[in-house]
């Protein structure tokens, strides 16, 4: 039973902490300012097979609103199931913009609770961060992520740049260790997107040591974390004032492995001629 409750609590972390965070998780709100009087509703759905024959899936809906030119707002709910584990949270969202949208501060918090079968647990995830333009091509991000679910704990500062290469194409690299907890985390991820007319697409890796797995919960018992290994791509399309997004996801934490499969769907409220 305690080897059984450990794996999802690690694979929630290091999905928490890896790249697939930044892939799959809805723009609650996007720290890009969008059109004034935009309102969109954002509903995700998702599901994943893990070593052994065991798997989950989960689903979230949330609301993203700008507020003036400068500041998007967002909240929503989302519940999770993996293996043996099931959680529910809240998630607000936030940023305001500066100096004509160059610069951007943003907040994120998710919090809720959950249950792994022999024991409850709370889950609580906080992001605060700055985008920064350096020039018309380079963008710098600052993040500092707070984590505290279940018995793993601690602070993931990151580090981004984000180069333009064209209109459509970009690159990103970022790198994230942990400070404080017991996390015991590094983690590097590159990603590259693509922005065209008709459709958007993304693909990335990600690779480091993950967040400890807990070998006996009641003793709290912890070992060094195992590396983790991802790659991850996805396509997306607009169709009217609907923006669609299906992204493949694969991790190897450790030799335990998972394929999870997600599809986001953003509703505009207003058709874009129509925004004030």
């Amino acid at each position: 039973m305690a080897m059984r409750a450990a794996a999802p609590i690690g694979w929630l972390a290091a999905a928490l902490m890896g790249a697939e965070a930044a892939a799959v998780e809805p723009p609650l709100p996007s720290p890009t300012p969008a059109a004034v009087g935009d309102q969109r509703l954002v509903f995700s759905t998702n599901g994943s097979t893990l070593t052994g024959g065991s798997g989950g899936g989960g689903a979230s809906a949330g609301w993203v609103g700008s507020v003036g030119a400068d500041v998007v707002l967002g909240a929503g709910a989302e519940y999770q199931q993996i293996a043996n584990a099931h959680w529910t949270t809240g998630n607000f969202s936030g940023s305001i913009g500066f100096e004509g949208g160059r610069t951007h501060l943003y907040v994120d918090a998710h919090e809720g609770a959950g249950d792994i079968g022999d024991h409850a647990f709370h889950y609580s995830l906080g992001s605060l961060g700055l985008l920064g333009q350096l020039t018309p091509e380079l963008t710098l991000q600052l993040e500092e992520r707070y984590i505290d679910i279940d018995t793993s704990h601690g602070s993931l500062p990151k580090l981004g740049l984000t180069y333009r290469m064209t209109l459509q194409l970009s690159a990103t690299a970022s790198y994230a260790k942990s400070v404080g907890g017991n996390l015991g985390t590094r983690l590097v991820m590159g990603r590259v997107d693509y922005t065209g007319v008709g459709f958007n697409a993304l693909a990335g890796l990600a690779g480091g040591p993950a967040a400890p797995a807990v070998i006996f919960p009641g003793l709290h018992v912890v070992k060094p974390g195992p590396q983790l290994r991802e790659g991850f791509v996805g396509i997306g399309k607009p169709f009217g004032r609907t923006e669609w997004l299906l992204l493949g996801d694969y991790q190897d934490v450790g030799g335990t492995r998972r394929t999870s499969i997600t599809v986001n769907c953003t509703v505009h409220l207003r058709a874009p001629a129509q925004a004030p």
